[in-house]
Parts: C-alpha cells; sequence; structure tokens
C-alpha cells in the first residue's frame, strides 16, 4: 500500500501497416525498426524512440500532442504527433501527487489534472506547461471533468476511507477570460434528498469516481466505488445543484468511466471487478437504463470512441485485452486478445490512426491488488489493424512509474 493514499482498495504486430507508414512520412529505416519490434512477447516490446533523424516530418505533427500521466512518478510526459516526447511536468514539485485523470478544456489552453493522493486539482497552462492553479477538493480526488461550454468542471471526490459517506461532487468555476478559476458548489452525495431514500440499497461509501455530461451540459453522470460492490451511479441536475436520479448497484453494476455516444443519446458507463467487465447505457432524455453488456475479460475500464464515432472500445485491466462495441446496436463487434499488460486509460490521435492505451507498473500506487503490471507506459494500437505497433516508456527501468490518466490535445483552432 502506498503511503500517500490510504485506502488499499484504491491506492495502491506484425510488419506495420502500409497505411501507418504513409500517415507517418516514415522513412524505411524506421520502418524496419518499428516491424522487428512487433510481434514479440510483452516484455521484450522495449524498442526506444526513434530519433528525429530516423523520420520524416509528419503531415499531421502540428496538429496534436499527446499528454500521458505517470502517477508513480508524478510526471507528465509530453509528446508530438510523431511521438517524440518533447517535454515533461513534474506536478510532485508543484504539491500535485499522484496525477490521475487528465482532460484539457474545450479551447485547449488548459489541463485540469486530478490528484487523488494530494486531494486536489492541478490546472496546467497547456502552451507553456505552467502550472497555474493548484485547488484543494478532497480526499481522493479521483477525475476533474470540463463542461461542454468550458465554464466550469465537475469534480469526484471518492472521500477519505475513514468517514463513511464521504463522497462528494465539487465545481469549479471558470471566468470568462478562461485563465480564473475558483471554487464553486459542493454536494455531499449522500446528504442529497434523493440519494439518502436510497442508501439502504447501498455499501457506506458514496465515493465519486468518473463522470460525463450530456452534451448541453445540463446533467453529469458519475459512477461510485471505488470497489464494484461500493458502485452504482447518479445524475446531478448541474443548474438546481440536485440529483435528479439514482442507479444502485443492483440496477446498474458501474464503477468506472463514463463517455457520452455520437448521437449524444446515450451515456455509457463501465463496471469492473477482478472477475467482472461490462458496461450499461442510459437514454440520456430518459435517464432510463436501456443494455447491459459483458467485455468478455475482468475489470474493464477505460473506454473511449474512435474520432470517426463507429467504434467504442472497452479495456479490461486484469485481462489484458479490449472489446470494440457498435454504439448502435450496443453489441460486441471485435475483440483484441491483448493489447499490452494491465491496460487502463485509452485516448485516440484526432486523424483516427492511433489507439493510445496506458500501462501499469510493477508497483501501481492506485487498485493495487488488480492492477500489478510490467511495461509502465503507452501501448500504441492500430486502429485499422487492431495491432500494437509501438510501446512508449519514457520511464523505462523506474520500478516506481505507473501510468494512469492520458489525453490528446489538439493544437491550432478547436
Amino acid at each position: 500500500m502506498s503511503a500517500l493514499v490510504s485506502n488499499d482498495r484504491f491506492v495502491r504486430p506484425s510488419a506495420v501497416p502500409a497505411r501507418l507508414r504513409l500517415r507517418l512520412g516514415v522513412v524505411p529505416a524506421l520502418v524496419l525498426a518499428l516491424a522487428a519490434g512487433c510481434g514479440q512477447d510483452e516484455g521484450a516490446d522495449t524498442e526506444p524512440a526513434p530519433s528525429p533523424e530516423a523520420a520524416a516530418p509528419a503531415a499531421a505533427a502540428a496538429d496534436w500532442e499527446l499528454w500521458a500521466m505517470d502517477q508513480g512518478t508524478h510526471v507528465v510526459h509530453i509528446f508530438d504527433a510523431e511521438l517524440e516526447e518533447i517535454d515533461r511536468i513534474d506536478l510532485g514539485a508543484h504539491g500535485a501527487r499522484v496525477p490521475h485523470m487528465i482532460e484539457f478544456t474545450p479551447d485547449q489552453r488548459f489541463a485540469f489534472i486530478a490528484n487523488p493522493a494530494s486531494g486536489n486539482v492541478a490546472i496546467v497552462r497547456a502552451e507553456d506547461r505552467e502550472v497555474v492553479a493548484l485547488l484543494e477538493t478532497g480526499p481522493r480526488t479521483h477525475h476533474a471533468g470540463v463542461a461542454p461550454d468550458g465554464r466550469s468542471a465537475l469534480v469526484s471526490v471518492i472521500g477519505s476511507p475513514a468517514e463513511p459517506w464521504d463522497g462528494k461532487l465539487v465545481e469549479i468555476l471558470i471566468h470568462g477570460d478562461g485563465e480564473h478559476f475558483e471554487m464553486g458548489r459542493e454536494l455531499v452525495i449522500a446528504e442529497d434528498p434523493l440519494f439518502r431514500e436510497r442508501q439502504d440499497e447501498f455499501v457506506e461509501t458514496g465515493g465519486a469516481i468518473c463522470l460525463g455530461f450530456t452534451a448541453d451540459g445540463r446533467h453529469g453522470y458519475v459512477t461510485l466505488g471505488p470497489e464494484l460492490e461500493e458502485g452504482g451511479a447518479v445524475v446531478l441536475d448541474l443548474e438546481t445543484w440536485r440529483l435528479v436520479r439514482v442507479y444502485a448497484p443492483g440496477e446498474m453494476d458501474v464503477n468506472c468511466g463514463t463517455v457520452l455516444t455520437p448521437s449524444e443519446e446515450r451515456m455509457i458507463l463501465v463496471g469492473g471487478g477482478s472477475e467482472t467487465g461490462v458496461y450499461h447505457a442510459v437514454d440520456v432524455a430518459s435517464h432510463e437504463h436501456v443494455h447491459r453488456g459483458e467485455t468478455r475479460g475482468h475489470d474493464a475500464h477505460g473506454t473511449w470512441f474512435t474520432p470517426d464515432g463507429r467504434e467504442l472500445w472497452i479495456v479490461n485491466r486484469v485481462t489484458s485485452n479490449a472489446v470494440i462495441v457498435d454504439p448502435e446496436s450496443l453489441e460486441v463487434i471485435h475483440e483484441i486478445p491483448f493489447v499490452g499488460k494491465t491496460p487502463d486509460i485509452i485516448a485516440m490521435s484526432p486523424e483516427g490512426d492511433w489507439a493510445f492505451v496506458t500501462l501499469r507498473g510493477p508497483n501501481p500506487v492506485t487498485m493495487a491488488h488488480v492492477a500489478v503490471g510490467e511495461t509502465p507506459g503507452v501501448a500504441v494500437i492500430d486502429i485499422a489493424t487492431r495491432e500494437k505497433v509501438r510501446l512508449l516508456e519514457p520511464a523505462a527501468g523506474d520500478e516506481a512509474s505507473d501510468f494512469h490518466g492520458i489525453a490528446v490535445r489538439r493544437l491550432g483552432s478547436p
């Protein structure tokens, strides 16, 4: 168990595809290097990133950056569109411990980073990598989601393990110029009247885990946990600051990620445990549960839609596999047997070429009993072929390394 977070339930290919070579503008030497690294065992897949001299400039080199967080070392690693590491941010030096989840504002100017060990949210100005605010939000702050209009963020707080029903939701206000931030409203979940009516259907927790907004920003869907038996979900009305729907664990066994479908009609919520992997769908107009599916593995966790909206990817942390779900039928249409040892969170390149999956380390600082990995870093999966083509290990050899949160920042106009 990490000394930083006190709850041990939480803490603690074949050849490279031609399409990928063309998109990257890779010269033959790099193609050979990548091809040699594919199809190996996971333990051997540790090739270093190619040097700038080894690759021609990519057409999309100025279009996006990849921000990957090593919660074990408290460092954010930043890569360009050629997957060269171009910068690092030491959040630990600013008082942010175990950076866990990251989201950018709609204009891509600021990153909101939730830090469970230090109980705060770090706000980073993306252009110059400066930490411009560090706001105290509460014990085991898990996720800071930015509202669609960019005027506020909603923060999920698990709460202290020593205080039953301590979980809460916290608002951060983003003022007009986008550069001033202050604390807004708070809601202890167990104190909401609607939740109190059904409190006996829940384990003593109320810990808020992940959240997602409806397209109009009116409602926030929040999963509870961290363990699956502590799960369930609630829906918060952002205008009235009251819960409008409560889903007990018996209705929806969820405790992980949330993502809105491209049609904006359904919210996907994920549930994972050491022997469970499921996903649910809710109609956001009525808040009615409409589907439950199996992820064909254990400890379903990270989930993301491809940029074209045609596929929903979900990774299973314990079984190290992934499934692809059709967003219309909500049925599994493909399975990827292995995406890297102990996968966690997913991000994707804007042009739809790559899926980036964080991999946990040998000494995980969160969910230690299920999240033990071997090669902490980022697996790069070709979306079209479903093959892993690269492994980024910017902290190779560091036993403390333990990757979790990841996000793509678009450059230029949002």
